[in-house]
């Protein structure tokens, strides 16, 4: 989820609960207008404003982004039921009537948590739940209200087991959720990645080439497209099988990446072909680059290369620069492909620029 869409989700989630914050305050309320609790008007004004201003403030707190500073509370959960913890315990108090009711009003916040917290953290606001009902019971008993101690405990005791239960069941949903993320985040690598080589697939390098011209047409800049082949790969295949092949394929890959810098783009092209993208690069600053790759291919002791016509595995490569060989898709492959071309059919082993800079 994007940052924008999940800030949004935060805030109705505060949204969401506040607005059952101000119910249960509401059945007070009525509760007083009907004759069944004596609760001062000046004490329901007030757990309004705490209500209303602790809402604001978790509303506040996302907007400026200080919600993202918990580290320790990373789907801003914790922070927000503490504050409905205490709104809920105040009401409690408020109208010793409704303490059990809203005692059990808790089980309504667990929605907000399912698949996003795991059994410790639903025991530790649970426990923060019953401990401020607890001091509250005690608070009545200590003014004079009819509670039962032992009865209350049991209620407390009973409260805790439901939320024991609940906690194995929501670990089960968080760990489903953690299982499901990691599983589209491993689709969306298979969706881009070559599964040989795992460079980047074909479609994607593709994508990210459009990005480059596009960013080059508008804010000016270089880039370098480079189309590499292995030379008579299908002669080293036919000798010792397609799974050296690929393996050759594999090590090659490796060999580039492990040598390029971090904001250079390899991917596998297709069959024996690998393409790359040097941002903020001259095809003429490009040219050393690919020789020394060039070479490194050429003296890496591959398996078997002694059955090739050289007698060593090798690589050609055309090279071809944005904006200077164009500053269309179609154009910049078309003359890295030709500049390839030449350098396969005039001896192989070979790094060619495109024609268009030849001269």
């Amino acid at each position: 989820m994007d940052p924008v869409s999940w800030q949004a989700t935060k805030e109705r989630r505060v949204l969401l609960a506040g607005a059952g914050l101000l119910t249960a305050l509401g059945g007070e309320v009525l509760l007083l207008a009907l004759g069944f609790e004596r609760i001062p008007v000046q004490r329901l004004i007030l757990a309004l404003g705490l209500t209303l201003g602790l809402i604001a403030l978790l509303v506040a707190a996302i907007r400026l982004g200080w919600d993202r500073l918990l580290t320790w509370d990373r789907h801003f959960l914790f922070v927000p039921v503490a504050a409905a913890v205490v709104c809920l315990n105040l009401y409690a108090y408020l109208a010793p009537s409704l303490r059990i009711v809203l005692l059990m009003a808790w089980f309504g916040s667990l929605a907000f948590m399912v698949g996003l917290v795991g059994a410790g953290g639903l025991l530790a606001m649970s426990s923060l739940m019953a401990a401020g009902y607890l001091v509250v019971v005690y608070a009545l008993y200590r003014g004079g209200e009819p509670v039962t101690l032992l009865f209350e405990a049991v209620i407390v005791v009973v409260f805790m087991v439901i939320n024991g239960y609940s906690a194995v069941v929501f670990e089960g949903f968080r760990r489903e959720r953690l299982e499901r993320r990691v599983l589209r985040q491993k689709l969306a690598e298979m969706a881009i990645r070559d599964p040989l080589t795992e460079l980047y697939n074909r479609r994607h390098f593709e994508e990210i080439l459009r990005g480059e011209i596009a960013r080059i047409r508008r804010y000016g800049g270089h880039a370098t497209l480079v189309m590499f082949d292995l030379d008579f790969l299908k002669a080293y295949n036919d000798t010792l099988g397609h799974l050296a092949g690929d393996e050759a394929l594999r090590e090659v890959g490796v060999l580039l990446r492990s040598h390029l810098r971090s904001t250079d783009v390899l991917a596998r092209y297709g069959g024996d072909e690998f393409a790359l993208i040097m941002s903020h690069t001259s095809k003429r600053e490009a040219l050393d680059a690919v020789e020394r790759l060039r070479r490194l291919v050429e003296t890496h002791p591959f398996r078997g290369a002694d059955i090739m016509p050289s007698g060593r595995l090798t690589i050609s490569a055309g090279i071809a620069g944005c904006p200077e060989d164009g500053t269309d898709f179609e154009d910049l492959v078309r003359n890295a492909d030709a500049a390839l071309y030449e350098a396969k059919h005039g001896g192989r082993n070979r790094v060619l620029l495109a024609l268009s800079q030849a001269g």
